[in-house]
């Protein structure tokens, strides 16, 4: 019975497998952590003014954070298929203080995702959202 591949493994293209290409490239799934903001946190992520974002601690924060790793954060400001998105680098996360000027009350240990470049953005800061076919 021959092994099923797992989906986690790195994937070759049907080119490098037929032999055309002497190195094969290895495309290796970024590991996506997807969260939802207000526009104004939103934004300022998207302009890289933001580069830390502040969840409560709780279980629900934890299940997503504890024993995973993640490559970026997909911000989404809404729900649905249409609606602006934001992909940052993801450094990791830690727990305290946040900064009110972020949106952080003062004296509140939170949950802190800390962030870096942003990396691609679709229907954000003033690029046309494109409309429901």
């Amino acid at each position: 019975m021959p092994k099923s591949k797992s989906t986690s493994e790195p994937k070759i293209s049907a080119k490098q497998e037929a032999g055309g290409d002497c190195h094969p490239r290895l495309v290796v799934p970024l590991r996506v952590l997807r969260l939802t903001l207000k526009k104004k946190w939103f934004d300022m992520i998207a302009s890289g003014e933001k580069t830390e974002e502040y969840r409560t601690s709780s279980a629900w924060t934890f299940s997503r954070l504890i024993g995973k790793e993640y490559d970026v954060v997909e911000f989404s400001n809404g729900y649905g298929k249409h609606v602006p998105k934001v992909v940052v680098q993801y450094f990791g996360w830690h727990q305290g203080p946040g900064r009110p000027e972020w949106g952080a009350t003062r004296q509140k240990r939170y949950v802190v995702i800390r962030l870096g470049e942003v990396i691609s953005r679709h229907n954000a800061l003033g690029q046309p959202s494109q409309p429901p076919k």
